[in-house]
């Protein structure tokens, strides 16, 4: 692969060591002195023993960068001391280091059972399941990773980001990939290929950059450009290039919508409005500018307004629990109570975790006197928010996000089609 971000990571990761301690130790800090011993260091043998000679011969033959040698010396020893976390880390790192992922994988299996709180071994598992195209469990153990913490090793830290988003995006999460490819353009990772995913998830497309037809290269570098403007609030030249986008590419499916979420994010929302309802032309299939459009509306209080395109999202998405939210949302403010309680209850079926569905739940249930109902809701929304929030913060960007005013879904949350994952109690 030749992701400039991960060239950047396998320049630090032989000269790393893995550890229970969940961090990486550089080598160079153990030559100085200033640090007693490895992080998987084992306890001095008695005497010397088939396994230490094998040990400092894997040591010697990786640090003298003879990766076949050393990694064929590790699995000697492993075979004597399989408990060896060290051991483990090292043969799965020279193994990916050589492009052999399938090898590599067998080592941070072993390494995450021996620790499962490791949260580097998790990445580096997950990253050799992306190279070896196993993407549903690759996901799974990025998230894990980052959940666990990677440890001060920048360099993982953004390739491991880089790969979660790619995956995010080939599933369809394109505002959490936004999310995380954000962040890397806040610590200064802008490569063509962060570029790439950004303007892939800008257009909502479901592909990884290696399966994105060539003729769309132009189009998706464009919307990348644009998307590092946004995540750098250079709304100004961001603006510029949109509009330099719609003249170039007409008529590209989510450019409008795009160029609105951006307008509505600046609370611009009659510039906003036209770009959905242009985008509503192109792609008539689409929920996405209806629901954004309901949400623009119940927002600036036209009620009123938010009924159509409220009921036109649910009819294109019927399963999705946004729709639903955002048509209750403009009975209940419209005083059509009980009509609001059936599409409430609908969204609160497909979305159970959402905090702002039982808000508003809660409040027509007390409208309609049913102050019971209207309580357990209540308990609810704080119960589920506090755990929202939690998770949030422990393990960074999420596809589903609360917006800044209580009971409201912002711009994005209205796109899930679906229910979001519980938030985790413990």
């Amino acid at each position: 692969m030749t992701c400039q971000l991960l060239k950047a990571f396998r320049a630090t990761l032989l000269s790393t060591a893995g550890g229970s301690v969940a961090r990486l130790v550089p080598v160079g800090a153990l030559f100085l002195g200033l640090l007693a011993q490895p992080a998987f260091a084992q306890k001095p043998a008695a005497k010397k023993t088939d396994f230490d000679d094998l040990a400092k011969r894997a040591t010697a033959a990786r640090e003298s960068s003879r990766i076949v040698e050393a990694a064929g010396l590790y699995k000697k020893a492993l075979a004597l001391r399989p408990r060896w976390e060290e051991g483990w880390w090292y043969l799965g790192t020279l193994n990916y280091e050589a492009d052999r992922y399938p090898e590599a994988l067998p080592a941070f299996r072993n390494l995450v059972m021996l620790d499962p709180k490791y949260g580097p071994a998790w990445a580096l598992m997950g990253l050799c399941e992306f190279e070896t195209k196993d993407y549903k469990n690759s996901f799974v153990h990025l998230q894990y990773g980052r959940a666990r913490g990677l440890g001060d090793n920048q360099e993982l830290v953004n390739v491991a980001r880089f790969h979660e988003a790619l995956l995010l995006n080939r599933r369809g999460e394109h505002e959490a990939a936004m999310e995380l490819l954000s962040s890397l353009v806040a610590r200064n990772v802008v490569s063509h290929d962060v570029k790439v995913a950004i303007g892939l998830a800008l257009l909502r497309v479901n592909f990884l950059p290696s399966e994105v037809d060539p003729s769309k290269d132009a189009l998706i570098n464009a919307a990348g450009e644009a998307g590092i403007l946004m995540a750098l609030s250079n709304f100004d030249q961001a603006e510029g290039a949109f509009k330099q986008m719609l003249k170039d590419f007409p008529g590209a499916p989510f450019l409008h919508y795009a160029y609105g979420d951006m307008l509505s994010r600046l609370s611009r929302y009659e510039d906003a409005e036209s770009e959905f309802r242009e985008e509503m032309k192109i792609n008539p299939d689409s929920a996405l500018p209806s629901m954004e459009l309901a949400y623009i509306y119940l927002r600036i209080r036209r009620y009123q307004d938010a009924l159509p395109p409220a009921q036109k999202a649910v009819q294109l998405a019927p399963l999705g629990f946004a729709g639903h939210y955002l048509l209750g949302r403009a009975l209940l403010e419209l005083g059509n109570i009980q009509e609001s309680i059936r599409e409430l209850e609908t969204a609160r079926r497909l979305g159970p975790f959402s905090p702002e569905i039982r808000y508003s739940l809660a409040r027509a249930y007390a409208k309609a006197r049913r102050p019971q109902e209207a309580e357990h809701e209540r308990a609810e929304f704080a119960r589920l928010n506090t755990l929202l929030e939690r998770k949030k913060s422990q393990s960074g960007p999420q596809s589903y996000r609360t917006s800044s005013d209580r009971g409201e879904l912002g711009p994005h949350v209205v796109n899930e089609p679906a229910s979001p994952s519980p938030p985790d109690e413990h």
